[in-house]
């Protein structure tokens, strides 16, 4: 997967989702006196970091140069890999986690439902709209560039195992528990999807990511292939594990 925005390289942005990651989290714990978000955060940060480290390490993931208000901290990777992890794929994961809690209330619906629907469209319609008017899009992106902002290798074995088995963890919870939390970990699933695919729509519109094999732009078919399973596999069940380990370990109580 070739991911040619601006999100790939600005690691200003990911400490900025960060922060307001957390927030949600403080806002939920306040609100509704209850820390499931910060264990959806604890248990995210280590496993996806973990995700990471293996991609690093086995060259599946490569990315060109990194900063952070502007400081180059490309070589950091003590640095760089917990941030992206966190921004990419954990923050996700609390944000789905945050919608899906209040659409899932049909007093909370209404409300939610709308700013869910302003939020996709504000961070993943109105920017890409742009860049596409600005001249970027499908027939513009640069196949087999090798300074391309970042690749990721979406075959790497060692990935491809970890992500079974927490996935296969996810769903053996979601369907073993009792119905108000299984109820909440489909929420979760389908907002995750939403919001993966409205991210991924724009940012295929604005030529920001595409599939490819070798140096070769992925046929068609093999690109909605494989976009479709970074959207509902890699995001939509994987993420469901942060919600569920800390369930089982009993860190997150039955919902009410």
């Amino acid at each position: 997967m070739i991911r040619g925005g601006f999100f790939g390289w600005e690691f200003t942005i990911k400490l900025l989702y960060v922060i307001f990651g957390i927030i949600l989290c403080i806002y939920d714990w306040r609100k509704n006196n209850r820390k499931d978000y910060f264990w959806v955060l604890i248990f995210g940060t280590i496993l996806y970091i973990g995700s990471e480290i293996m991609l690093f390490l086995f060259g599946g993931r490569v990315m060109q140069e990194k900063f952070l208000f502007g400081v180059n901290i490309t070589s950091m990777h003590w640095l760089t890999i917990p941030l992206m992890a966190v921004a990419d794929v954990v923050i996700v994961a609390i944000i789905a986690l945050f919608f899906a809690d209040r659409l899932r209330n049909s007093e909370t619906r209404k409300k939610w439902g709308i700013i869910f629907i302003l939020w996709l469209f504000c961070r993943d319609v109105i920017p890409y709209v742009i860049l596409f008017g600005l001249g970027y899009n499908f027939a513009t992106i640069p196949i087999g560039d090798p300074l391309i902002p970042s690749r990721r290798n979406m075959t790497e074995i060692g990935t491809l195992i970890a992500l079974s088995t927490l996935v296969v963890i996810g769903l053996i919870w979601l369907f073993r528990t009792d119905k108000k939390s299984r109820k909440r970990g489909f929420y979760m699933i389908g907002v995750t999807i939403i919001y993966m695919a409205a991210w991924t729509i724009g940012e295929w519109f604005a030529g920001q990511r595409w599939i490819e094999i070798g140096p070769e732009l992925a046929p068609p078919l093999l690109q909605f292939g494989m976009l479709l399973y970074d959207i509902v596999i890699e995001m939509g069940l994987f993420t469901l594990c942060f919600l569920a380990i800390p369930s089982l370990l009993k860190l997150i109580k039955k919902q009410e």
